[in-house]
């Protein structure tokens, strides 16, 4: 009789999770995992200015438990778990963290928070964070080739759903968990995997980060403890709640889970790096508001002059895009209306352009109203990598001006320098660091894999 058992993609990826050893990790993809990791550090100090995140580290207060691991941006300590909660929240707090295209959601929020705390309380050296972000990273990238676009597609935010079952797989490897402990890791993260796409442009997105990461660190932790869970719910389960069509057996059928497994590495996913945001807001905007900004620097554009403006873009980004017209900060991170208008009053859309006393001037919200946001013909497939916009501004003269781009900067096809993601950290950490307590944070974290005391480098993410 044919086996028409699902391919043991849980076991399988245990399997590799538990036998790499740090140093299968080579020094460029540590290289690549410590930028991701330093850019997540600084957007979290920006985040933890944000209310979500201050209620998070008020509901950790009353909850965390044991001090052990800091509170980035802000005073005090609490267990682990709480502490990447926080963290994770602020983090993604901003939407300022990075993006990748084949999970379609934001690894480095996930796995840094996690695998930071527990190594502070454990004693792990940065070597050993640096390896075990590569395998999260690794994870992160097959469950994304197994299930999207399919799962994105369904509504679901994978930072949240993909994003617990890596930070668990990195948890686990940091922990050094052996095959059978991390295969119950997998899939009690499996168990805790949520989050929706219907919530984005409120504080439950990211609340979904800081939860996956906190949900990745107690399934490790738990499964080191010996919490037993299902043998093979990433095929089964999962992949029938995340993917499939209809509930029951055949589900597997939605996810090549084999061709997404074995092309585990090395060479390491994340020598291709991630997409390093250079604006506070969804990534479907970038190409649109770079063009935008380029476009008026290029012909003298003031707001003052324009008749009607209006963006073409993919079919993912009218989907994602939900907010026709910014009320609140977090509404304008979902909006290209709000982000084009932005760009053309103030020649840039960074951190200032959402705060709350600034989202409803009437400058930006005249130049809302005369945005249109349409589908470029071009781009009819719901294609997660057509990163191409084109915008046009009219202008009262008559004139019309026009400007296509392909990839915003930042992506990894056009990457940032180690200069720049310097400067975009010192622009974050200023919310809450004196300069020189910034430059001395930068310092240490840019050196991750030499350091063995991790307490001292996480003091530097706490105002003196």
């Amino acid at each position: 009789m044919p086996d028409d058992r699902p391919w043991p993609a849980t076991r399988e990826l245990a399997r590799r999770i538990s036998s790499t050893r740090t140093e299968d990790v080579d020094a460029p993809a540590r290289a690549k995992a410590r930028e991701a990791i330093v850019d997540t550090l600084g957007v979290a100090l920006a985040g933890a200015k944000e209310e979500c995140a201050r209620i998070a580290r008020r509901l950790a207060d009353r909850e965390g438990g044991t001090s052990c691991s800091r509170v980035w941006g802000a005073g005090g300590r609490t267990s682990p778990s709480w502490a990447a909660f926080v963290n994770g929240t602020a983090g993604h707090a901003l939407d300022f963290d990075d993006t990748d295209f084949i999970m379609l959601g934001h690894p480095s929020v996930v796995l840094s928070p996690a695998l930071i705390a527990l190594a502070e309380e454990r004693g792990y050296g940065g070597d050993e964070i640096l390896a075990a972000y590569a395998v999260g990273f690794e994870t992160i990238r097959a469950l994304g080739r197994a299930l999207n676009p399919r799962h994105y597609r369904r509504g679901f935010h994978a930072t949240a759903t993909l994003g617990t079952v890596g930070a668990a797989a990195a948890c686990a490897r940091l922990l050094g968990l052996d095959e059978g402990r991390a295969r119950h890791a997998l899939s009690l993260a499996a168990s805790e995997a949520a989050g929706l796409g219907c919530n984005f442009g409120t504080m439950t997105k990211p609340f979904h980060a800081g939860q996956a990461s906190r949900a990745g660190a107690v399934a490790a932790l738990m499964a080191e403890m010996g919490f037993t869970s299902g043998p093979d719910a990433l095929e089964t389960g999962y992949t029938a709640a995340l993917a499939a069509e209809g509930i029951g057996p055949g589900a597997e059928r939605f996810a090549d889970w084999e061709g997404a497994v074995r092309s585990w590495g090395p060479p390491w996913d994340i020598l291709e790096g991630v997409n390093v945001k250079l604006h506070p807001c969804c990534a479907m905007t970038h190409t649109a508001i770079d063009a935008m900004i380029e476009l008026c620097e290029r012909e003298g554009v003031r707001a003052g002059e324009v008749e009607a403006m209006g963006a073409k873009s993919s079919p993912m980004a009218l989907k994602i895009l939900r907010y026709p017209f910014a009320r609140t900060g977090l509404e304008g991170k979902f909006s290209m209306p709000f982000c084009l208008a932005s760009a053309v009053a103030d020649g840039r859309v960074s951190i200032p352009q959402f705060e709350e006393g600034r989202v409803r001037r009437p400058e930006v919200e005249a130049l809302q109203r005369r945005v249109s946001f349409e589908l470029d013909p071009g781009l009819a497939r719901d294609d997660p990598e057509s990163h191409r916009a084109e915008v046009w501004v009219r202008l009262k003269d008559g004139r019309e001006v026009r400007r296509l781009e392909t990839r915003p900067k930042g992506h990894i096809e056009r990457p940032i320098s180690a200069n720049e993601l310097r400067e975009k950290f010192m622009e974050c950490a200023a919310a809450v660091l004196a300069r020189a307590q910034a430059e001395a944070a930068w310092d240490g974290w840019w050196e991750l894999e030499k350091a063995r005391d991790l307490g001292e480098l996480t003091r530097l993410l706490q105002p003196a």
